[in-house]
């Protein structure tokens, strides 16, 4: 009984917490063709659209409503939100949106960014068949996955890393291999039988994660992880 009712706060929260987020984030959230929706220390919101690309919504948030909402997500995660602590990295409950937040002083004004879990799969064939890639390519990727080869996926913010790297996991789950996805942010997909997901919270050490799934015996291992690089 106290297990329904905390699911039912909970859910009930996570309707709340999406109440908030008011209607043109909203709007943008059930659009099947945004990924991403972004918000601007200038009070621009922005969108990333599927084939389009980024683009101005031409609607502004006030610096307040846009420090409610990181705020809002930060309570409803348990996570601390203040001056020395201006960062919220969180999963959106139940529909489990990846949300990035950041408040002054490390900006100016709030800023933040909502990226939608991969609804559409794409598969090899689907990049030869779009243009994407060419079918050399796409055999050559073929062949690595099934010889067990040490595949790189790597490229700046929204270049496709994890469509792509989903399209190498859809490889993996023909196998009757084990499966383990570590990652700092819930993001890939793997339809194998035999599947593990490590770390939705971030809260652990890489190659701890790694030595210890080691243990358990997989015969393929994922690992995602968003690196940022500073150059003085």
């Amino acid at each position: 009984m106290a297990a329904s009712h905390h699911h039912q706060g909970f859910a009930r929260g996570a309707r709340m917490l999406r109440t908030a987020l008011g209607p043109a984030i909203a709007r943008h959230m059930e659009d099947p063709t945004v990924v991403e929706v972004m918000l601007n220390p200038d009070g621009r919101l922005w969108i990333d659209r599927l084939s389009e690309g980024l683009s101005d919504t031409g609607e502004r948030l006030l610096p307040a409503d846009g420090e409610r909402i990181v705020r809002l997500v930060a309570h409803h995660v348990g996570a601390e939100v203040h001056a020395g602590a201006p960062r919220v990295s969180a999963e959106l409950p139940e529909t489990g949106e990846r949300f990035e937040g950041l408040l002054p002083p490390v900006v100016a004004a709030p800023t933040f960014a909502i990226r939608k879990p991969a609804v559409a799969l794409f598969t090899l064939a689907g990049y030869v068949a779009t243009g994407i890639m060419s079918a050399s390519r796409a055999e050559a990727l073929r062949l690595a996955v099934a010889s067990r080869a040490t595949i790189l996926v790597v490229g700046s913010t929204s270049t496709g890393k994890t469509t792509l790297t989903n399209a190498l996991l859809a490889g993996v789950a023909k196998t009757d291999d084990r499966v383990v996805l570590i990652e700092d942010t819930r993001e890939l997909q793997c339809a194998a039988p035999d599947a593990a997901s490590v770390n939705h919270d971030g809260r652990f050490d890489f190659p701890d994660a790694r030595s210890r799934q080691s243990a358990t015996g997989p015969e393929a291992v994922c690992i995602r992880r968003e690196i940022g690089l500073s150059i003085a």
